[in-house]
C-alpha cells in the first residue's frame, strides 16, 4: 500500500508544479505574448528616477515611487536598460502576493479565486509595465499581513515603517494610512504607540521628506549642472527658495490644489468605469464593515470605515486609478470578513477544480494589448515614437534631435541607450533633453 506520508508529497508536488505552470503562462500572457513600446509614464520613470542616484529621491512629480524606483536603479546597474526586464519587476510583486496569501493559511481554493478576481481587475493593467501601484498595493497587502497577526502589539514597528514607505512613496495613500495609524492608536498601549510611532514613521518620514524638499527645490529652478561643486554654489545662493519651491511643488502640487471638490455620485460613477471588479469588491466591503462594526468591532471594519471618512473629510474628487493601489487591502478585507461563511465549499473537492478551470480559464483569455490600449494609459504607448526612433538609430547611432517632441525625445534616448549600447549620463540627457 501507498502511504499517506507519500500521497501528500504527491500531491505537494503537484500543486507546485501547477502553480509553476499557472505563473509562466501568465508571465508570457503579460509580458511576451505581444510587442507593446515603452509608455511615458514608464520613460519618466526610468529615464528620470530609476538611473540616477541624483533623481532617486526626487519628487517634482508624485509618479516618483521612490523605493520602487531603487529596485530599477538596482537592476539598471547591475542588467541595464532593456524593458522587459523592468516590466518584469513588477511580476515580483505577483510572487510576494502568492507569498502573503500562503502565510495567511489560505486554501488553494482560496488562492486561485483571489488571483482570478485580481486577473479580472484593474491590478493588471498596470502589472504590465514598469509601474509602482503593484509596489504599493502589495505592501498593504503585507500590512494587512501584520494586522492580522499582530497580537501583543508586535509588529507595530513593522507596520509603522511600511506605513513609512508608503506615506514617502506617495502622498495619495495618506487616505489609507491615516485610518490604519488612527486605528493602532485606539488598539494599542498608548505610550508604547507614540514612541514607536515617533521612531518608525515620523521620524524618517521627515528625513527623506526633508531630502526630497532640497532635491525637488533644485530640480524645479532647473540647474545647469549635476556636478557637486556647481550644486554646492547655487544651493548657497538659493537655499530659502530651494526649500520653499521644493515643500511647495511636493505637497501642493497643482493636480492637488486643482481637484473638484467631493462628488461622492461622480466618484462612484468614475471608479466603476474605470475598474468594475474593485468598486463591487469596495462596495461589499463598506457593507460588510458597517455589519461588523455593530456586531464585532475589528479591527478591519474600523478601517475601512475611517478610510471612507478620509476621502469626506479631505474634501476633494480622487481619480478612480487611485483605488489600483488600495485594491489588495479591500480584496483581502473582503476575504477576511467571508472567512468562515464559505468555509465547507472551499474543502470541496469540485470546488477546487471549479476554482482552477477559472483561474486557467482567465489567464487564457486574457489580453493585455487589448486592456491597456482601451485604458486611459493606451494614449502614452509611444507606436509611432519608437518606430521614428528605432529606424533612425539602426542606421546612426547619434544623439540627434530632428524637431522632435517631448516623448520622441525621451523615447529616442532610451532607445539610444539599448540599440547603441550606451551608459546613462544625466547630463548628456539633460543637455539632450532641453535642446
Amino acid at each position: 500500500m501507498i502511504s499517506n506520508n507519500k500521497i501528500f508529497k504527491n500531491y505537494n508536488a503537484i500543486n507546485i508544479l501547477i502553480a509553476i505552470f499557472l505563473l509562466l503562462l501568465f508571465y508570457y500572457k503579460l509580458y511576451l505574448e505581444n510587442d507593446i513600446p515603452i509608455l511615458s509614464d514608464e520613460l519618466n520613470s526610468i529615464l528620470v528616477y530609476s538611473t540616477n542616484y541624483k533623481t532617486l529621491f526626487l519628487k517634482n512629480f508624485p509618479g516618483n515611487v521612490s523605493f520602487y524606483h531603487l529596485i530599477g536603479y538596482i537592476k539598471s546597474i547591475i542588467f541595464g536598460y532593456e524593458l522587459l526586464s523592468y516590466r518584469s519587476i513588477s511580476f515580483l510583486f505577483v510572487l510576494l502576493i502568492l507569498w502573503i496569501l500562503k502565510k495567511l493559511n489560505y486554501r488553494e481554493s482560496k488562492i486561485l479565486i483571489f488571483f482570478s478576481v485580481l486577473i479580472l481587475s484593474n491590478f493588471t493593467l498596470t502589472l504590465g509595465w514598469y509601474a509602482g501601484y503593484n509596489f504599493t498595493t502589495t505592501i498593504f497587502g503585507l500590512i494587512f499581513l501584520l494586522l492580522k497577526n499582530n497580537q501583543n502589539e508586535k509588529n507595530n514597528k513593522n507596520i509603522f515603517l511600511l506605513l513609512f514607505v508608503q506615506f514617502y512613496n506617495h502622498l495619495v495613500n495618506i487616505y489609507l494610512i491615516i485610518p490604519i495609524l488612527i486605528t493602532l492608536f485606539f488598539y494599542s498601549k498608548k505610550i508604547k504607540f507614540v514612541k514607536e510611532f515617533s521612531l518608525f514613521f515620523l521620524l524618517p518620514s521627515c528625513i527623506f521628506y526633508i531630502l526630497s524638499i532640497f532635491l525637488t527645490g533644485l530640480a524645479v529652478l532647473k540647474v545647469e549642472q549635476v556636478n557637486f561643486m556647481y550644486i554646492f554654489s547655487f544651493v548657497e545662493q538659493n537655499f530659502k527658495d530651494i526649500i520653499l519651491i521644493g515643500f511647495d511643488r511636493i505637497f501642493f502640487y497643482e493636480v492637488i490644489k486643482a481637484a473638484d471638490e467631493l462628488n461622492l455620485v461622480s466618484t462612484t460613477k468614475n471608479l466603476y468605469n474605470f475598474d468594475k471588479i474593485i468598486s463591487i469588491v469596495i462596495g461589499l466591503c463598506l457593507i460588510l464593515s458597517i455589519y461588523d462594526f455593530i456586531k464585532k468591532k475589528s479591527i478591519f471594519s474600523f478601517i475601512i470605515l475611517l478610510h471612507f471618512l478620509t476621502f469626506i473629510i479631505f474634501d476633494k474628487q480622487p481619480p478612480a486609478r487611485i483605488f489600483t493601489s488600495f485594491g489588495i487591502f479591500y480584496l483581502l478585507v473582503l476575504f477576511d470578513f467571508a472567512e468562515n461563511k464559505f468555509e465547507k465549499i472551499l474543502k470541496l473537492k469540485i470546488f477546487r477544480i471549479f476554482s482552477l478551470l477559472l483561474l486557467i480559464t482567465v489567464i487564457i483569455n486574457f489580453n493585455f494589448k487589448d486592456k491597456i490600449d482601451t485604458s486611459l494609459y493606451g494614449k502614452d504607448i509611444s507606436y509611432k515614437e519608437n518606430e521614428i526612433s528605432i529606424k533612425i538609430l539602426n542606421q546612426n547611432c547619434e544623439l540627434n534631435n530632428i524637431n522632435f517632441s517631448e516623448l520622441q525625445k525621451r523615447n529616442y534616448y532610451f532607445n539610444y541607450l539599448n540599440i547603441c549600447q550606451k551608459d546613462f549620463n544625466l547630463t548628456e540627457f539633460l543637455k539632450y533633453y532641453r535642446s
